[in-house]
């Protein structure tokens, strides 16, 4: 959370320059202190120090004029002296660009009766701004939430978010950060920051849903897998997580020798014995996977790939004519997945196809779903993007597959 408190900063010292205009509009200068309004009128010994301070406003003489005007504060009995005194000291503070005055003199205007409610809700803003950038949150947390009940806006509850974050305040800080993303896509970082809030909060379904969009809208291997260990914990079909592995090996994100080990096993019980084979030697190649002897667990478990996937390449066109000759698409699936393991793509597509080709075929596939899944994978493979986001609809259509299809399917 680093770069929030410099936001922050940024943001208020970009802001700064403008703030005396920001607070009350352009017309910051008083009228002559001699002169009547219609209803009030500025007390003779108040006046006789502010017409030579408003002179010296107008002639960029700031430091008198500043002196003159809290002169004339300091001797100010009522509502409307003070208020015109306070008005030359905030006109006078924002061209020194001395903030801290300016903000002071700000919080004392608005405990006037004179001042109107739309003057105090202008102010409203450049107090939160001035008080984040000098850390204090307090104040700045105060005045950011009255500048959004204001009508603020997002920006208003985008700098709220910000100021309740940096001090990790998780509970007020997501509230205003859901509240400045209303009505429009959250970039990456926000949805970041709503991921630690809601981890921090132990809020599993906001944190699930935002997992969700990170990896539909900005993929990348730490947002899948976080996403896969929240799918692990909530019991996912075996064959949903068996699909989001292999979605993770196809987008290269394998980096630990869990993730190549824990997909060849489910390969091997699968009955993809060549896929698991070419999982583990790309886990090998990047000196992710370690063999310490032939006999340890990964020793043991390449052999038992290496010998199932030579039995597949030899027995796959008889098993192929096999499927061809009987009424069962389950056969017709798996054999499928045999040569999607084997990378023989367009025989994997007319295999599995076949086995959904007829409804007295496809009334054997146990797992219908699965069966669209490893279509839309080896379309995917052959490049065929629309027959790849037809395949996904249709295994999506299964709730115990939809997570799995939807990151296959939002990707294709």
């Amino acid at each position: 959370m680093g770069n929030w408190q410099s936001r922050i900063a940024v943001a208020s010292r970009a802001a700064a320059v403008g703030l005396w205009l920001a607070a009350t509009g352009a017309a910051l200068l008083p009228p002559p202190a001699v002169a009547e309004d219609k209803k009030q009128t500025v007390s003779p010994d108040v006046a006789k120090k502010l017409k030579p301070a408003q002179d010296a406003l107008q002639k960029n003489d700031f430091d008198t004029g500043l002196a003159l005007a809290k002169e004339a504060l300091a001797i100010a009995t009522k509502p409307y002296d003070k208020e015109m005194a306070l008005r030359m000291i905030l006109f006078a503070s924002g061209k020194k660009q001395d903030y801290p005055a300016y903000a002071d003199t700000l919080e004392q205007l608005n405990e006037l009766d004179t001042l109107s409610a739309e003057e105090k809700a202008k102010s409203y803003k450049p107090l939160t701004q001035i008080y984040a950038q000098q850390r204090n949150y307090e104040k700045a947390a105060h005045y950011g939430t009255l500048w959004a009940q204001s009508g603020g806006g997002a920006d208003a509850y985008s700098l709220l978010a910000n100021i309740y974050l940096i001090q990790k305040d998780c509970k007020n800080g997501v509230e205003a950060l859901e509240h400045s993303i209303e009505g429009r896509e959250p970039s990456e970082n926000e949805l970041k920051q709503q991921n630690f809030c809601y981890y921090q909060l132990q809020d599993k379904p906001k944190r699930l849903a935002v997992m969700e969009q990170l990896v539909a809208r900005f993929l990348k291997r730490e947002y899948l897998y976080d996403l896969m260990l929240i799918y692990q914990e909530q019991k996912i079909d075996e064959r949903a997580l068996l699909n989001l592995y292999r979605f993770s090996f196809d987008r290269d994100f394998m980096t630990r020798e869990s993730e190549f080990t824990e997909y060849a096993e489910m390969a091997l019980t699968d009955g993809s014995p060549a896929e698991a084979l070419t999982v583990l030697n790309k886990g090998l190649a990047k000196d992710a996977v370690k063999i310490i002897a032939p006999t340890d667990h990964n020793g043991r478990m390449l052999a038992q790939a290496k010998q199932q996937a030579a039995e597949d390449r030899k027995q796959i066109a008889q098993l192929d004519k096999e499927a061809q000759a009987g009424k069962s698409g389950e056969a017709d699936v798996k054999v499928g997945l045999a040569y999607l393991g084997l990378g023989e793509y367009q025989k994997a597509v007319e295999s599995i196809e076949r086995g959904l080709a007829s409804p007295e075929r496809a009334a054997k596939v146990k797992r219908v779903d699965d069966a669209n899944m490893m279509l839309g994978i080896a379309y995917t493979k052959l490049g065929k993007k629309d027959e790849a986001a037809k395949a996904f609809t249709a295994a999506k259509a299964d709730p115990r597959m939809v997570k799995a299809a939807t990151i296959w399917l939002e990707s294709a």
